[in-house]
């Protein structure tokens, strides 16, 4: 079929934008361009962020595969790998069956901004340090507190690694999700003096940590914060009635709840002693 000169100018703009005759748009093109990560350091990412066989790994952009294969082959895990490029599923599928492991991986065409990854308990990343921040809210808001991240030569911006790996010229970053702690919290614990009930204030950034707590309507800083995955700890310290009492405290958080002990330095609650929190203003 001939086809009109007037319509050229309509036919080339179809073919540059990637849009079909029947006006849907064909899927986005790779961010990045594929570049296997060698696999001593695919197998020390893997170490560092502690994989054994009750993980699932998701890698994010998942190129031939071998992160979650390797996962599956040397630590047991199952694994799951995302990429929009039809040509790196294929190939990883192929590499899977090769390595015989299909029924420990699964490989999915998807963007990666858009796919679910709150089963995760551990990602791998080998993007680009942009692709990793538009990427680090999804992360913050979809896994689990707790879940471990590995990214190959591409940081967090500020979001401070917990760990920093070298293999060679090569260069890997750890961070584990934080719990979401910020706040007032009312807190309280059993003592054989009767139950004592105070508040906690505390600011977060990531995994960093700072606040107030209060005794006996005295405000004091807490020192020692320590914040990893959902386990929060922290001190207090103060004097009273000519004595020295330390405070310290370890927790568990669970959505607004927090549940643990406080082990107490001085009179009159010297001991240890369960404690809880409950989030009344965030």
């Amino acid at each position: 079929m001939k086809i009109p000169k007037r319509l050229w100018p309509i036919l080339i703009f179809v073919l540059i934008t990637g849009l079909s005759i029947s006006g849907y748009p064909q899927k986005r093109l790779p961010d990045v361009h594929f570049e296997a990560t060698p696999q001593d350091v695919v197998e020390a990412m893997l170490k560092m962020a502690g994989v054994t066989q009750d993980d699932v790994v998701y890698d994010l952009g998942c190129g031939d595969g071998r992160f979650v294969i390797t996962a599956a082959e040397k630590f047991g895990a199952r694994g799951v790998g995302v990429d929009i490029d039809p040509a790196r599923i294929k190939e990883s599928n192929e590499n899977a069956k090769k390595a015989g492991f299909t029924d420990r991986v699964k490989f999915i065409e998807d963007d990666l901004f858009n796919t679910d990854i709150s089963e995760a308990t551990v990602v791998t990343l080998f993007l680009l340090e942009e692709l990793n921040l538009q990427l680090r809210p999804k992360l913050l808001s979809e896994l689990r507190p707790g879940t471990r991240i590995v990214s190959h030569a591409f940081d967090m911006g500020d979001w401070e690694p917990e760990d920093i790996g070298w293999v060679r010229d090569r260069t890997f970053y750890y961070w584990v999700i934080p719990a979401n702690i910020s706040g007032t919290w009312h807190w309280s614990f059993a003592s054989s003096t009767g139950k004592e009930e105070n508040h906690l204030h505390l600011d977060q950034k990531f995994q960093e940590i700072s606040g107030t707590g209060s005794i006996r309507e005295r405000r004091i800083r807490i020192t020692e914060p320590r914040l990893k995955g959902d386990q929060l700890s922290f001190r207090l310290r103060y004097h009273s009635e000519g004595q020295t009492i330390v405070m310290r405290f370890n927790g568990r958080v669970s959505g607004d709840t927090i549940k643990g002990s406080v082990e107490v330095q001085g009179r009159p609650w010297a001991g240890i002693h369960e404690w809880k929190a409950k989030r009344i203003k965030n």
